[in-house]
């Protein structure tokens, strides 16, 4: 039986969605995996299966809605399936629905569009908000949203992920790009909301860096543009290849390609 489920998880607490070699489970070192973590709770209850993510966060990088899918024999309602697996995951992993989906639905291969948000301020902020803000220097949030607007469309991103993709196609679509003002928590924030049918590795945390550049002066719009179309090479010193900080970073929405092949 093909099972599907909606998480959350604070991504300070991982180094990563992806299974790691010698990743220890269970330990304070940040070692383990969301992935590994997670597996090793299914097989608390009987379930030994492998996980599969609609996307591959890094290193303390944050989920409001990862799809994820296994799967295993039912033995049980999915409900109380739900509650013993929430029980074994907090506080670092929330299942917020469980279903079954088709036996072809793929948590990563079915996923039409993917949304990331990165919530940042320039602001010093008590520090248990220091994982989940990013401060980072930045401009006015007029020359933030010329710069994220460049990104709009089909480009090829090859200049704007990290080394270590493992797809040899970087062309994507970009559908949402904004940067506007919001209050978390009493806090002046602003938040960058990207949306794309697909994303590199580090893609979207280099595409806010060279918008963080831009506002900053550090690069020309020109700059920007050429990087986007291909025009420079990664030795040019215009050619933004900084990331910025993980944990302002939330994988918020995965969209899928039939609404017959899972309901999320």
């Amino acid at each position: 039986m093909n099972i599907a489920c909606i998480i959350a998880y604070d991504g300070s607490k991982f180094c990563g969605f992806n299974k790691q070699k010698n990743e220890v489970i269970d330990s304070d070192s940040k070692k383990m995996s969301v992935a590994g973590f997670f597996e090793n709770r299914l097989q608390k209850i009987g379930i030994k299966t492998n996980i599969i993510g609609s996307g591959r966060t890094d290193k303390g990088v944050h989920a409001t809605y990862q799809v994820i899918n296994f799967h295993a024999t039912l033995h049980m309602p999915l409900e109380k399936m739900k509650k013993l697996l929430n029980d074994r995951l907090y506080p670092f992993v929330l299942i917020k629905k469980i279903f079954i989906v088709n036996d072809s639905f793929h948590a990563r291969f079915s996923a039409n569009m993917r949304f990331y948000k990165y919530i940042f301020t320039q602001d010093e902020v008590m520090p248990f908000y220091n994982f989940y803000i990013a401060k980072v220097n930045h401009g006015s949030l007029e020359s933030m949203q010329i710069a994220i607007k460049e990104f709009m469309g089909t480009h090829d991103f090859s200049l704007f992920k990290k080394n270590g993709s493992e797809t040899k196609n970087f062309i994507r679509t970009i559908t949402k790009a904004n940067i506007f003002p919001a209050k978390i928590h009493n806090i002046g924030c602003f938040v960058a909301h990207i949306g794309a049918n697909g994303f590199l590795r580090s893609q979207v945390r280099i595409m806010l860096k060279a918008c963080f550049e831009f506002s900053l002066d550090k690069i020309s719009l020109q700059d920007l543009k050429n990087q986007i179309n291909n025009k420079i090479t990664l030795h040019d010193n215009a050619c933004i290849r900084e990331l910025v900080p993980a944990c302002g970073l939330y994988l918020s929405r995965v969209i899928y390609k039939s609404e017959e092949i899972c309901k999320v």
